[in-house]
C-alpha cells in the first residue's frame, strides 16, 4: 500500500500545458505540496499569451526530461494534458501512466468528457462555442467570456477531483486518472441554465433571462456605479437618492420581475439612468451609504489592489518579479487530532462515511457541501425555523442543495442547542457563511465544534474575509464583481462594464470552499491535524482574475482583452458571423493565422499576425458572413485552422450528446417537488477507478424533510420528537 504523505510533503510532476494547468499547479503548490514541472516542448508561447504564466510556473521546480521516470517513481500527483496550442506538444496517455505506476493519482486536462470530440482542441473559445456558453447571455448572438469560465472551472474541478483520489488512495493504496475538462468547467457556472425539469413551475421558471442588464450605470462625472436592491424599500431609497418623483410602492425591495423586459427585469433602467447621469459617483455612494442602499463604485482593473481589505486577506504576492494573486483558501488555524481512529469508509465512494452539517444560505456555501455530497458524503442542511431564503429561487436552490437532507431547528433555543450538540457530536465537517460572532453565538464557530467534536474540520464561506476594514460588510455577488474590475473585464474596455448572468463568484467559491474540505480531510487522515478554513467572495472573485499582474512601474497586465464587439481577443481568436449563423476560430500561430487569411480573402499576400487589428477583423467580418457555416468549418479545417460552431443552446447540446449522460455531465435526480430533474448534478469530475454513485440519488431536499428521521438518527424517541414539533423547536 502506497504510504499517504501529509499535504505538505505531497510531490506533484506537472507536465500540463496552459492555463489551467498553471492555475491547478498553483492550487496545488499552495496547498502544501512541492510540484516538480517538466514543461513540454514549445512551452514558452503561453508566456506570451498570459503575462502571468510566469509567476503561476514560478512555484515549481524545473525539471529535465531524463528525470521525468525517477520523478515518477516518487511522485503522488502527476498533471497532464491541458489547453492545447498547435506549437506545444500537450498530449499524453494518462492510462498508460497510471498502467506504470499504479499508486499515482494522474490529472488529466482535457477539452471534453470522454468519448465526446476528443480530437476537438482544448481551447476555451473553442468550447465556449461548442458547449453553447457563448450563447447564454444574448438572445440574438454569441459573446466571447472576457473570463474564461471553462478554464477556471477546469482547474478548480481538477484541483477536487486530485485531493478526493488522494483520499481515496489513504483507503485504497492505489491511484487512478482524474479527467476534468473544460467543457465540465463550463457546466459548473451554468447549472442553473442548464437543467429542465418534468413538472416545471413558476419557480422553477424564476431564472435570470437572456439580454437583461443589471443596475450598473454611467454617472455625470463618467464613471459607473452598480445598485443592489433586495433591502427592505429599496426601490423607494433609489429613487429618493436620484430625485426621481414617481410613485413607488413603500414595501418594493426591488425584487426582480419575472416576464418583465430586459429593461425593467431589475429595475427601471430607463427611469433610472437619465436620473443617474446627472450626479457624480461620490455624491451617489454617500447618499446611497446614508440610507443602507448596497452601491458600489464599478473600478477599472487593478484599482481595488491598494484596497486594505487585500492586504488583511494576503492575497496579493510577488511572483516572478510581478505581484498577482496568491492563495485564495484561508487557514485561520489548525488542531492535532486527539488519537485518530481508523476512518469507517462505508461505500466505495471517496467521502462514504464522511458526515457534513452545512448550515449555509443562498449559493456559495452550500453549492460547496453540494460537492462534498456528489463524492458520497452524507450532507444534512441545517436550516433555521425561517428557511434559506434561496428556496425563492428555485433553480439555484436545486444547484446547490441536490443530494442532500434538511433539518430545521431553532438552534437558539436549549432544547435546539441540544440537537445542535448532538448533531455536532458526529461531525467530520462543519460549514456556515456566518460573520464570526453570529457563528459564535450559535455555536459553530471552530473553538465550540471542536469543543464538541474535536476531529471535525471547519469551512467559514464569507464576503469579504474574516478580518480586514470591510469584514463586516456584507456581501453581493456583482458589489464584488464591481469593486474587482470583473464588470469592466466582462464588458471589455472599449464598452459598458457587463454583468453576466450567472452569479459565478458564488460558484467559484463554493468550488474552492470544497477544495479546502478535501485539504482539511486529507490532513486530518495522514498528519493527525484537523484545519479551520474560509474562503470569501472576494477570494473568489481575486481567484478569477488569476491571470493579473501588475508590474513595478505599476501598469497591469493580463490576459488580452475583449474587442469592442465582445466577440474575441483577436481577429484570429474570435467569434464570426456568417450567412446562416456563427462560428469560433483560433489560429493560434503564424500558420494558421496565414491559412485563415487565404481561406477568407483569397488571392491576397496575408499579413502578419501581430499587425491584424480591427480593420482586418471587420475584412474577416465581412467574408465570413458570406459563407454558410458548414462550408466555413470545412474550408478552414482543410486549412488546417481550428475551428467551431456556435451552438445556441448549452442544455440541448448536452441533451443531444450520450457521451454527456455517460459521463455523468448530465445527470437524472428525483426530485419530489419537479418529478425529474435532468442537469449538470452529477461529480464534474470523473475518475478511472472509483465508482461515484450518480444514480438514484435525490434531488434538493423540502424545508425540514428530513427533521424526524434525523432527530431519530441523533437517539430522540418518537414521543421526544413530538414534544420538540409541539413546542415549535423543529419543524
Amino acid at each position: 500500500m502506497t504510504t499517504p504523505r501529509p499535504a505538505h510533503d505531497l510531490r506533484v510532476v506537472d507536465l500540463g500545458a496552459g492555463m489551467a494547468a498553471a492555475l491547478l499547479s498553483t492550487l496545488l503548490a499552495d496547498g502544501g505540496a512541492v510540484v516538480h514541472r517538466v514543461a513540454p516542448p514549445g512551452d514558452e508561447v503561453f508566456d506570451e499569451i498570459y503575462p502571468a504564466h510566469r509567476g503561476w510556473r514560478s512555484v515549481t521546480v524545473p525539471a529535465e526530461a531524463g528525470d521525468l521516470d525517477e520523478l515518477l517513481e516518487r511522485a503522488d500527483v502527476c498533471l497532464v494534458g491541458g489547453e492545447d496550442h498547435p506549437a506545444v506538444a500537450t498530449r499524453r496517455d494518462a492510462q498508460a501512466l497510471a498502467a506504470r505506476h499504479p499508486g499515482l493519482v494522474v490529472v488529466h486536462l482535457t477539452g471534453y468528457v470522454d468519448r465526446y470530440a476528443p480530437e476537438a482542441p482544448a481551447v476555451d473559445l473553442l468550447v465556449q462555442a461548442r458547449t453553447g456558453l457563448a450563447a447564454e447571455q444574448y438572445s440574438d448572438r454569441p459573446m466571447y467570456f472576457a473570463v474564461p469560465f471553462p478554464t477556471y472551472g477546469q482547474a478548480v474541478l481538477a484541483a477536487l477531483g486530485a485531493w478526493a483520489a488522494l483520499l481515496d488512495r489513504v483507503d485504497t493504496g492505489r491511484g487512478q486518472v482524474v479527467t476534468a475538462s473544460l467543457q465540465q468547467g463550463a457546466a459548473m457556472f451554468m447549472m442553473p441554465f442548464w437543467m429542465r425539469a418534468e413538472r416545471p413551475d413558476d419557480e422553477f421558471h424564476k431564472v435570470t433571462p437572456k439580454d437583461v442588464q443589471h443596475l450598473t450605470f454611467r454617472c455625470a462625472d463618467g464613471t459607473y456605479v452598480q445598485f443592489v436592491m433586495g433591502v427592505p424599500a429599496a426601490v423607494a431609497k433609489l429613487y429618493g437618492i436620484l430625485g426621481i418623483d414617481e410613485p413607488v410602492d413603500p414595501e418594493d425591495r426591488g425584487i426582480p420581475r419575472i416576464g418583465a423586459s430586459p429593461d425593467t427585469y431589475f429595475g427601471n433602467r430607463p427611469l433610472i439612468a437619465p436620473a443617474v447621469a446627472r450626479m457624480n459617483r461620490d455624491d451617489i455612494l454617500a447618499a446611497a451609504a446614508e440610507v443602507g442602499l448596497p452601491a458600489a463604485p464599478v473600478l477599472e482593473l487593478g484599482e481595488f489592489w491598494d484596497d486594505e481589505q487585500l492586504a488583511a486577506n494576503r492575497l496579493l504576492v510577488d511572483r516572478a518579479g510581478a505581484i498577482g494573486v496568491g492563495n485564495v483558501i484561508g487557514l485561520s488555524g489548525t488542531a492535532p487530532v486527539p488519537e485518530a481512529g481508523p476512518h469507517e469508509r462505508t461505500g466505495g465512494a471517496p467521502l462514504a462515511g464522511i458526515t457534513v452539517l452545512d448550515f449555509g444560505s443562498y449559493v456559495a456555501g452550500p453549492f460547496a457541501s453540494r460537492l462534498l455530497a456528489d463524492l458520497g458524503a452524507s450532507v444534512v442542511k441545517v436550516e433555521s425555523l425561517t428557511g434559506d431564503p434561496n428556496r425563492g429561487l428555485q433553480r439555484h436552490f436545486l444547484a446547490a442543495h441536490v443530494g442532500k437532507r434538511a433539518l430545521a431547528v431553532d438552534a437558539k433555543s436549549p432544547a435546539g442547542a441540544e440537537v445542535l450538540r448532538r448533531l455536532l457530536s458526529g461531525a467530520d465537517v462543519v460549514m456556515h457563511n456566518f460573520r464570526p460572532k453570529a457563528a459564535e453565538r450559535l455555536g459553530v464557530d471552530p473553538t465550540s465544534v471542536r469543543a464538541v467534536k474535536p476531529d471535525a474540520v471547519t469551512l467559514q464561506s464569507l464576503a469579504f474575509g474574516p478580518s480586514g476594514p470591510r469584514a463586516d460588510a456584507p456581501g453581493f455577488d456583482m458589489v464584488i464583481q464591481a469593486l474587482i474590475g470583473l464588470l469592466r473585464r466582462a464588458g471589455g474596455p472599449a464598452a459598458p462594464p457587463l454583468w453576466i448572468r450567472t452569479p459565478y463568484l458564488d460558484y467559484a467559491g463554493g468550488a474552492l470552499g470544497a477544495v479546502a474540505v478535501l485539504m482539511s480531510l486529507y490532513e486530518r487522515r495522514t498528519a493527525g491535524r484537523v484545519g479551520d478554513r474560509w474562503l470569501s467572495l472576494l477570494n473568489a472573485g481575486m481567484f478569477l482574475l488569476s491571470d493579473l499582474r501588475r508590474a513595478a512601474d505599476g501598469t497591469m497586465r493580463g490576459a488580452p482583452p475583449l474587442d469592442a464587439a465582445r466577440q474575441g481577443v483577436h481577429p484570429g481568436e474570435r467569434l464570426y458571423r456568417t450567412g446562416d449563423g456563427w462560428i469560433a476560430v483560433a489560429a493560434r500561430t503564424e500558420e494558421a493565422a496565414n491559412a485563415m487569411w487565404r481561406v477568407l480573402l483569397p488571392g491576397e499576400e496575408p499579413q502578419p499576425r501581430a499587425d491584424w487589428d480591427d480593420a482586418v477583423a471587420a475584412r474577416f467580418d465581412e467574408q465570413a458572413s458570406r459563407w454558410r457555416s458548414e462550408e466555413l468549418l470545412a474550408a478552414l479545417a482543410g486549412a488546417g485552422v481550428w475551428a467551431e460552431l456556435c451552438r445556441t443552446d448549452g442544455l440541448a447540446e448536452l441533451l443531444d450528446n450520450p457521451a454527456s449522460t455517460a459521463a455523468h455531465v448530465l445527470v437524472d435526480r428525483a426530485d419530489d417537488r419537479y418529478g425529474r430533474l435532468t442537469g449538470c448534478f452529477g461529480p464534474l469530475v470523473n475518475f478511472s477507478r472509483t465508482e461515484i454513485p450518480v444514480h438514484d440519488r435525490p434531488g434538493a431536499p423540502g424545508f425540514g424533510a428530513h427533521t424526524g428521521q434525523i432527530l431519530a438518527e441523533l437517539g430522540y424517541t418518537e414521543a421526544e420528537i413530538e414534544e420538540l414539533l409541539r413546542d415549535g423547536v423543529v419543524r
